[in-house]
């Protein structure tokens, strides 16, 4: 008898609110503008709104927005129902997903069991010509990370079950979290259509966009949840941090995201404003390029990474705690783990130090000396995390020089980044800057970073590490798979596949007009329930 998770026992206690006849007047005792538009200053654009494309930390904040997947999250991270009021294990090797009566998208097209048959057939690349459907380039290749879900299966209008090949624990999770798109208005407009007018069952429709300039949602008064106490929201590019806060002074918008961490402590003595923040699912890294040459494009020769002591070596060259300090001023936390503090099934690892005599040693046992140094041609996406990233890579590179590594920084927009990510075109000494990002709730949404090869997996798990990441993944007892994530995570720890950076703690301010915003430990911000006072 399969034994369910921890989260999924919560998730199953949980019932999330429905919509209210009327929009109240009132929240708290304040009286509230219904009609207003809350503005909220963003630090770069979405290149895309098909989730399936991919829902990075600043694409998941517009995407989820309109789309919406069969598990939603609390306040606290916690999985409650969302397009699907229940999923249970029917036995060793089926799910069963009960969903939600009655939801139609922002066309009129009906939820219902097709769509999730129709979403899954595009997660897993079946059917496609049948649809008649061009393949997209997706950040997650569902059939190669998720080979043994085998087959879906429509029970009645609004019942669907999963089968796999292997006991599969995390199922509810990593497609539960999914977003789901309408299945007509896909066949009938494509990708294309998907990107420019996306329509999905989320509480807000996108009816404007200016690429690189704003984007424009009104509510969903027809939403089946907890709606919007607001009639319109735009998201407003502002790449500068001091430009995001003299704006938010100014009141021409009402909340930030990416406070600059040191001009924090001064926006929080300004009564007009409040300084929120939370710890997020972002785990920022350099990813080296140790893949066999057979694994990337650019081919010729194996990555110049693939030695272990190498990369542990850069790892003990960087002061973690120094840039947490001087760069972060404390918002962001120094984390060994391959796995963000705030997913299920987290285990704290022992810190790398800061110890550059030890990574000199390293890098010349690797065959690294004056001689002959180790070099790094660095990608970096300028002016796409915000929060201080642009200040932290450059001195990353410099502590990296400080132990004879020659990195060349070769700043590129984010588009760049990931299509030389995803079409695996690094040189042999290429690595890039990024923030790992996780969209759904269990650890194995890290851990399955190195199983497959895939944008962000740069150095493939050997042997010992892929077999016990395989015992994680099929582990239907909680207590174990908790231990066997717990040994996973030391192991990787040790083997070091990325320079491990720090997480994020996300520092919002916004004008005292705006009520019950609350920071998430997840992608996106959610705004179901804000209100601005009259």
């Amino acid at each position: 008898m399969i034994r369910c998770t921890a989260a999924l026992l919560v998730a199953l206690a949980l019932v999330w609110p429905s919509a209210t006849a009327a929009q109240p007047r009132t929240v708290d005792g304040v009286t509230i503008d219904p009609d207003a538009e809350l503005v909220v200053a963003l630090a770069d654009d979405t290149t895309n709104m098909d989730p399936r494309i991919g829902m990075g930390s600043i694409r998941s904040n517009y995407i989820r927005q309109v789309f919406e997947g069969l598990v939603d999250v609390d306040a606290q991270g916690r999985p409650v129902p969302g397009l699907a009021l229940s999923w249970k294990p029917v036995n060793e090797l089926t799910w069963e997903f009960a969903l939600r009566h009655g939801v139609t998208f922002h066309d009129g097209e009906p939820f219902n069991a097709d769509t999730v048959l129709f979403n899954l057939d595009r997660f897993f690349r079946r059917n496609l010509d049948k649809w008649g459907l061009k393949d997209v380039l997706a950040a997650t290749s569902f059939e190669k990370t998720y080979p043994f879900v085998t087959r879906w299966e429509k029970v009645d209008d609004y019942t669907v079950r999963i089968h796999t090949s292997e006991p599969a624990p995390t199922l509810w999770d990593f497609i539960g979290r999914e977003p789901m798109v309408p299945k007509a208005y896909t066949i009938k407009h494509a990708v294309d259509g998907l990107n420019e007018r996306p329509v999905g069952t989320g509480p807000w429709k996108m009816v404007e966009w200016k690429r690189k300039t704003s984007m424009l949602f009104e509510r969903n008064d027809a939403y089946w949840g907890t709606q919007p106490l607001v009639r319109k929201m735009r998201f407003q590019i502002i790449p500068e941090g001091a430009a995001r806060i003299a704006a938010l002074r100014a009141g021409q918008v009402a909340l930030i995201e990416a406070v600059p961490p040191f001009d924090a402590p001064a926006l929080a003595q300004d009564s007009k404003l409040k300084i929120v923040s939370s710890p997020q699912k972002l785990s920022c890294r350099i990813y080296l390029n140790a893949r066999p040459q057979d694994k990337y494009d650019s081919g010729g020769k194996d990555g110049l990474f693939s030695d272990q002591r190498v990369r542990l070596a850069l790892n003990l060259a960087v002061n973690k705690d120094a840039i947490i300090k001087k760069i972060f001023n404390g918002y962001a936390l120094a984390n060994a783990s391959p796995v963000a503090t705030v997913a299920y099934g987290y285990a704290a690892q022992e810190p790398y130090p800061y110890d550059p005599a030890r990574a000199r040693a390293l890098l010349a046992e690797a065959g690294f000396r004056d001689t002959n140094p180790l070099t790094l041609q660095l990608l970096f996406p300028a002016k796409h995390y915000g929060q201080s990233f642009d200040e932290m890579t450059p001195a990353v590179a410099e502590m990296l020089k400080d132990v004879g590594v020659q990195v060349t920084i070769k700043p590129v927009d984010f588009a760049t980044l990931l299509q030389t990510a995803s079409k695996g075109t690094l040189p042999p000494n290429g690595g890039f800057a990024a923030c790992r990002t996780g969209n759904n709730l269990d650890a194995d949404d890290f851990l399955r970073d190195w199983s497959s090869i895939a944008m962000i997996n740069w150095a493939p798990y050997p042997p010992e590490l892929m077999s016990l990441y395989t015992a994680t993944r099929r582990e239907v007892d909680a207590q174990k798979r908790l231990k066997l994530l717990s040994d996973l995570q030391r192991q990787v720890r040790d083997w070091a596949p990325v320079v491990a950076l720090y997480q994020e703690v996300k520092v919002y301010a916004h004008s005292a007009r705006v009520l019950r915003f609350t920071p998430l430990p997840e992608l996106n911000m959610d705004f179901r329930g804000v209100a601005l006072k009259k």
